[in-house]
């Protein structure tokens, strides 16, 4: 049987520079007989939200629905390949049983090997709240710390949360999937730039030297208090009128993007603290998820029972009032000019169907 690897995340794990990592080295690869499949960009996000049926973006505001033909197009890729398949997407994490028992039946015929990357659920936090203040969160972090951990497995504004960050039930369902001894788990260690990429590798088979720290990876640093409060703001004042490909432009890959690309920041912003007692039940579910983890018996690569948990800045931050011009002037400059002319195209599309339509209508109504 032919060889895949998937690669299901978990979000906030290194990902992104995995994905990266392993586009950069797709001839390498391919001559060392593992295909790294190439459809759009340098992850498979749209087949994975294609298994997953999640819309990207504001579901009722122009937001993009998952659509079947993105997973088939990757699933006529590997097909098609004699070498062994890698494919990678955090979203995957995020698929129920039913869901990867569909996807396990279309790849029935492969030998499936499943690696996840993992951190422990308190550095989740702060991370995950800037990544939904990204799709328009109108909730401050105390706010939207509360509504997770007012009914952990329940997250009330932003349901994906846990969908993706129970890790030993996702674990779980990919193990009751795929057996047992096809998952496997690397902790990330943020000590060692080079662990992610040779543990993924060793696990993977891939030759040694052949996988390593990308060369072209872009800065995609946190965001201060400040700057958060500042695309909080932009959130809770957004016209309702305006969809989400107006959002994603401007706010999305624009302001907020030409913030987290620079190392530029107000040496005065503070972090984004998180209050003691969220780290608390963070630690709490973590050791929940950790306990079983272990009980499922997969194979595990590096420090399960990590609690290093006093790097994270903790605390309450003072409410912003001010910000500097420099700031605001960093973050007006940011528009993604390609997303732009894609936001055109599209336009002239709306209104050309518009007008057809406009004009079967009048033709319908003479006969």
């Amino acid at each position: 049987m032919k060889k895949l690897i998937i690669h299901p995340g978990f979000h906030k794990t290194g990902t992104t520079a995995l994905q990266q990592a392993l586009s950069e080295v797709r001839d390498e690869l391919l001559e060392s007989k593992f295909f790294y499949p190439h459809i759009a960009g340098n992850s498979h996000h749209r087949a994975a939200r294609s298994v997953i049926e999640k819309t990207w973006g504001w579901k009722n505001r122009g937001g993009k629905s998952a659509n079947a033909i993105e997973w088939k197009k990757l699933e006529k890729k590997i097909s098609s390949s004699k070498d062994t398949a890698i494919i990678s997407s955090e979203f995957f994490s995020e698929a129920d049983l039913l869901q990867l028992a569909d996807m396990a039946k279309r790849i029935s015929g492969f030998d499936v090997q499943v690696i996840f990357t993992w951190r422990p659920l308190p550095f989740m936090l702060a991370s995950s709240y800037q990544q939904y203040l990204k799709y328009g969160l109108k909730k401050s972090y105390s706010e939207w710390l509360e509504s997770i951990f007012d009914l952990p497995g329940e997250a009330k504004f932003t349901p994906s949360f846990w969908k993706r960050n129970l890790h030993g039930d996702v674990v779980a369902r990919w193990a009751e999937t795929f057996g047992t001894e096809k998952v496997s788990l690397i902790t990330v260690n943020e000590s060692n730039p080079t662990y992610l990429y040779e543990t993924f590798a060793d696990l993977a088979g891939i030759p040694k030297g052949i996988l390593k720290e990308p060369a072209h990876i872009q800065m995609n640093r946190s965001l201060t208090f400040t700057e958060a409060s500042l695309l909080l703001e932009i959130n809770r004042t957004y016209p309702k009128d305006l969809d989400w490909d107006s959002y994603e432009i401007f706010i999305r890959k624009g302001n907020i993007k030409a913030l987290t690309r620079s190392d530029k920041h107000d040496e005065r912003d503070e972090k984004i603290l998180t209050p003691e007692w969220a780290i608390a039940k963070a630690v709490e579910l973590n050791s929940q998820n950790v306990a079983k983890i272990k009980s499922l018996g997969i194979k595990v690569v590096g420090d399960l029972d990590r609690s290093d948990f006093s790097k994270i800045p903790t605390g309450l931050n003072s409410p912003v009032t001010t910000i500097s011009i420099e700031t605001v002037a960093r973050a007006m400059i940011g528009v993604d000019m390609s997303s732009l002319e894609k936001m055109h195209g599209k336009a002239i599309s709306k209104e050309f169907f518009y007008r057809l339509k406009s004009a079967i209508k009048r033709r319908l109504h003479l006969r």
